[in-house]
């Protein structure tokens, strides 16, 4: 009996151990980090800045961002500070939901389309019901988290609140996320015609880092808009042998061309990027 408790005494030790060892390594450490989420067929990242707060951007398609949050995050730590949805379509809103039952969400992002899923309806039914800040996207307000991070929003104009939409794709919020000589752009599902939309509109869209849009698909990163971008690196956030064929040849053979690094959730898992 002895011999069993001080066992069972040895193994919660350890257990506390490797917990204070994943609390002490969650501390901010004055950098940023980006954390493109294995989250299968869909898009979800974690950004966490230099002072340790926290944003999401998109929810996957369904619960792995949970997880993903889960193993990225302090254990005891239940805030985000920033919820980012770039468009309502299924496999980048899923997880939201669950996220605000679990989590003290300070403020949302999001374009304030209309919408008929299920899944985006709940969501605005539990933004409603906990009374949580919306903030619909703008080009002429960026987003200061005050500690040397700005959320650089590029498009879409305001006009698309309460707007309705097929072509939900091509109403994805693009924002830059910038740093100390450190830059980030994520591009949610846009496809070509967006593109040509943001490039007409001249905003801003140099960055060391390309999200690449429509998770690699044909019908997005165009030449002139990589071209705009100057990349040094694209992250592809795509499912291993889904069916749509993601990220596709053309795509990774045209920034290959252009010198511009490429990596996958597909075949890396989650890719942690900071500076």
């Amino acid at each position: 009996m002895l011999r069993k408790s001080l066992l069972l005494f040895i193994i919660a030790a350890l257990a506390g151990t490797i917990l204070c060892v994943h609390e002490l390594l969650m501390l901010p450490d004055g950098r940023l980090h980006i954390f493109f989420m294995d989250v299968g067929q869909g898009d979800s990242a974690l950004i966490v800045t230099p002072s340790g707060k926290q944003v999401v951007i998109d929810g996957g398609p369904d619960d792995s961002a949970i997880r993903e949050l889960g193993r990225h995050m302090p254990f005891f730590d239940r805030t985000i500070d920033l919820l980012i949805l770039s468009h309502p379509d299924l496999d980048h809103v899923f997880s939201f939901p669950e996220i605000l039952r679990r989590y003290r969400v300070g403020r949302i992002l999001m374009t304030g389309i209309q919408g008929d899923a299920p899944r985006y309806k709940e969501l605005l039914t539990v933004i409603k019901e906990q009374r949580i800040p919306v903030w619909i996207a703008d080009p002429a307000h960026d987003l200061d988290m005050g500690d040397g991070v700005l959320f650089d929003i590029v498009w879409p104009p305001p006009t698309l609140l309460g707007a309705r939409r097929e072509d939900t794709n091509n109403t994805s919020i693009v924002l830059r996320v910038l740093y100390g000589t450190g830059s980030a752009l994520f591009t949610g599902d846009m496809e070509e015609k967006e593109e040509r939309e943001v490039l007409a509109s001249g905003g801003d869209l140099r960055a060391m880092v390309l999200k690449a849009g429509h998770h690699g698909s044909k019908t997005s990163s165009g030449t002139g808009f990589l071209l705009a971008i100057g990349p040094r690196l694209a992250a592809i956030s795509s499912g291993r042998k889904n069916s749509y064929g993601h990220p596709h040849a053309l795509v990774l053979e045209r920034l290959r061309t252009l010198g511009i690094a490429i990596r996958g959730t597909a075949t890396e898992g989650t890719i942690e990027l900071m500076w």
